[in-house]
């Protein structure tokens, strides 16, 4: 916990209304979902602005505010000209006052993933903080700082790449001692250019580390194998290769319960079993059991601790629905997690007649896009899954010029929907739903999880 006085001071900003208790437990810029001893953050907004829910924020129990103006309602308003700035100044003040190791994650996808696997090994040994979801911007990441207990010996914080010098002022903010890079791939690209500029982007950590400290690093891409010299800090490589130092082995990927490998590590080979899907997540594991053994964790106690993470929401979770199981991997999209969630769909061992797919649009791709989502519906086709539906502008275009059984619906996802079920009938069926975020694909996925309606009641 952290004094609110103590807070207005080191920002040098005014106390409104000062009311007991002044102790905060940590800090939130949403009003709907803030717990008793937050602080509620009033972030300005292109469509809403946190000022007008300052009084929602209080009723759930928020102990204070950062605000820019005074609206009149609740108390330990901390005011401020620019709450953002103060986030940032307040979450600097923070770290300074906290001794923990800092942990940074970032790649260009399977940030999240990694994040709670590690989490999981490491608190076998340690007290661990972790961000919640995926709060790895420059809102999160500050957030987070401000949530971390004070006893906290280790925290894990998952860091954006979209941006190479917002992971900058991150990493800046963070002062990690250890890191993980997961991947670099085709995400972002409309913003980043090349995958070598991405790779540049996520170098940023390994940058960041002191020569003490520990970089777990994928040694699947050339990318990131050709800097590795300009790691000076203890490098632990973790991929597909045998050239790593943790890669896993017998991958038995087809069991709807998990999947299950065995890991070679410097210390010997490891069984590993997680209650998540999808072969490519055993790559991940192994990076998680790389960092975990760099900070003094076991191989063995790590992978026990790993086996009890639960299947993350919107990532390769499977649900039951009407017409047999979806395969939930709605919570983003890029052209190499695209191509692991169909490879996933097709090896699923479950008693189906149908296996199909609900594609959205993949964003941030740049001019190369269309070359990309046609990649993917090739590869969909390929791998036998029919019917595909498209939802997007993107992978419609790309599912029409292909051809093959379907529905392309560029934006009325509930016609979509409709027509899903309706293809798919009582079925036996498994449908993957994946697409980026901004698609907000969850709606489908609740959408076709619940009962179908009968006309009559």
């Amino acid at each position: 916990m952290w004094d609110l006085r103590e807070a207005a001071e080191a920002l040098e900003a005014e106390l409104l209304r000062p009311r007991a208790p002044f102790e905060v437990r940590g800090a939130c810029a949403d009003s709907r979902r803030i717990q008793p001893g937050e602080l509620f953050v009033a972030l300005p907004g292109q469509k809403r602005d946190g000022h007008d829910f300052l009084a929602e924020a209080f009723a759930r129990g928020a102990v204070g505010a950062l605000a820019s103006r005074d609206p009149g309602v609740g108390h330990n308003l901390i005011l401020v000209s620019d709450v953002k700035k103060a986030l940032w100044d307040l979450a600097r003040w923070r770290r300074e006052s906290l001794d923990f190791v800092a942990v940074g994650i970032t790649g260009s996808f399977g940030k999240t993933t990694a994040k709670e696997l590690l989490a999981a090994a490491l608190s076998t040994t340690y007290r661990v903080f972790r961000t919640p979801e995926s709060y790895n911007t420059e809102i999160g990441v500050p957030l987070s700082l401000l949530s971390l207990p004070a006893d906290a010996e280790i925290g894990v914080f998952e860091l954006a790449e979209s941006d190479p010098e917002e992971l900058r002022r991150l990493c800046e903010l963070l002062q990690p001692w250890a890191g993980m890079i997961t991947a670099v791939g085709p995400a972002h690209l409309a913003l980043l250019g090349t995958v070598e500029r991405a790779a540049d982007t996520v170098w940023t950590l390994a940058e960041a580390l002191p020569e003490e400290g520990v970089l777990a690093l994928t040694w699947d891409f050339p990318e990131l194998r050709a800097r590795v010299e300009r790691c000076d800090g203890f490098c632990l490589r973790f991929g597909q290769t045998e050239e790593a130092d943790f890669f896993p082995r017998e991958i038995v990927d087809d069991d709807p319960q998990g999947i299950r490998f065995v890991a070679e590590t410097p210390g010997g080979a490891v069984p590993m079993k997680l209650r998540l899907l999808g072969a490519h997540r055993a790559v991940l594991a192994c990076g998680a059991l790389a960092l975990a053994w760099g900070l003094g964790v076991p191989g063995k106690v790590a992978a026990q601790a790993m086996a009890e993470v639960p299947p993350l929401p919107h990532r390769l979770e499977l649900r039951e629905a009407p017409f047999g199981w979806i395969l939930d991997d709605c919570f983003n999209a890029n052209p190499v997690s695209m191509q692991a969630a169909l490879r996933t769909l097709v090896r699923l061992r479950l008693p189906v007649k149908i296996r199909a797919a609900l594609l959205g649009d993949m964003l941030e791709l740049g001019p190369e896009e269309g070359l990309f989502h046609r990649a993917v519906v090739e590869a969909a086709r390929r791998l036998g899954v029919e019917p595909i539906f498209a939802f997007g502008p993107r992978m419609s275009a790309a599912l029409a010029a292909m051809g093959g059984a379907g529905l392309a619906e560029e934006g009325d996802l509930f016609r979509l929907v409709s027509a899903v079920r309706k293809a798919l009938g009582s079925g036996p069926a498994l449908l993957l739903i994946k697409g980026s975020r901004g698609l907000f694909l969850e709606r489908a996925v609740e959408a076709l999880s619940a009962p179908e309606e009968k006309p009559g009641g």
